[in-house]
């Protein structure tokens, strides 16, 4: 993103910083208060809040009435995020130790559960009607709901050798697609958007999330993702990417898919940094990286058609974000 846009993003994200402090007090909850806080401290750029502030914001509402929804979207993210580092077995995010291995699994569990609970309890604060605040819980209920049947599919077709990419962007759909663009849609509910436009917010959503979780992937082959340095988790954990499905449904030899599957389905810690270098080399030859980039562009384009057909004061603020989505590099 420019510096200015990158600012006023990180600005927005901050607006929400006074609000988990107070629901997260030092001390608060005995066991569960401090490991929140730790978790919400990683140093994320709050991305997702300053959307539904900024999709508030540039439909004709007024932010502070979306702080609600914008500090219970960013405790939800979090959750996932404890319990992915859990189901990946991550010691590491944003370069520092992660929650479980701080306080231990069954801490970093019930702490996960406290803060769920702490979200839909901040939701209800929402300065909206009734019937808007129903329909606010209903999308915050369904979306944590999607999000969890996509991480079922990520964890159970790990390694898969019948993976399509039909199948992978089912995942995606379901795991990052909803889950990015329900921000947008509650800032949308607050400011009081039509139909349409909330349903072209969905749409919007269904072209950043997968550009977004592709670079994801891209970045795992880099030393970008905060992991130590780490490169290669995601093929060490066997997780079904936008490569694997591309390869298993290329022309590469019999030879290779199997190697590949065999490499993917190995522990990670007996994954070796020779078993990650072969990997990556392969997606390079056979043009899955470069398929994967392609990918991510196409859909990059797709949502700045859908931001331009969108009522947003802001619309400049949107496309730089999707620019953003496919070219940052952490």
């Amino acid at each position: 993103m420019p510096g200015d846009v990158a600012e006023l993003v990180e600005q927005y994200g901050a607006r929400i910083a006074p609000a988990l402090e107070a629901e997260f007090p030092a001390g608060g909850h005995r066991f569960l208060s401090d490991g929140a806080r730790y978790q919400l401290r990683s140093g994320g750029k709050r991305l997702r809040p300053a959307l539904c502030l900024l999709a508030c914001e540039g439909l004709g509402g007024n932010p502070d009435d979306a702080l609600p929804f914008a500090c219970a979207s960013e405790i939800l993210h979090n959750l996932f995020l404890l319990h992915d580092d859990i189901e990946d077995g991550d010691r590491l995010r944003r370069n520092r130790e992660t929650l479980w291995v701080r306080y231990g699994i069954p801490n970093a569990i019930n702490i996960g559960d406290f803060m769920a609970a702490k979200a839909y309890l901040i939701l209800l604060q929402s300065p909206v009607s009734p019937a808007v605040l129903a329909e606010i819980v209903r999308v915050f209920s369904e979306t944590y709901l999607t999000t969890t049947l996509g991480q079922a599919l990520d964890i159970n077709l790990r390694a898969a050798p019948d993976l399509t990419v039909t199948r992978y962007f089912e995942i995606v759909s379901l795991k990052t697609a909803r889950y990015l663009a329900y921000n947008m849609v509650g800032g949308a509910l607050v400011a009081g958007a039509a139909t349409d436009v909330i349903a072209r917010l969905w749409e919007l959503g269904e072209a950043l999330g997968p550009a977004f979780q592709i670079q994801d992937d891209l970045l795992d082959m880099t030393a970008g993702k905060g992991r130590g340095g780490e490169i290669g988790c995601d093929i060490r954990e066997g997780k079904p990417t936008l490569f694997l499905a591309h390869v298993l449904g290329s022309d590469a030899g019999e030879e290779e898919r199997a190697r590949l599957c065999a490499v993917l389905a190995t522990p990670r810690e007996e994954t070796t940094a020779e078993d990650v270098a072969w990997t990556i080399a392969l997606y390079e030859r056979t043009g899955a990286i470069e398929f994967a980039r392609r990918t991510a562009e196409t859909l990059a384009a797709k949502a700045d058609a859908l931001i331009e057909d969108l009522p947003l004061s802001n619309k400049r603020v949107f496309s730089e974000i999707a620019r953003y989505v496919i070219t940052r590099r952490t």
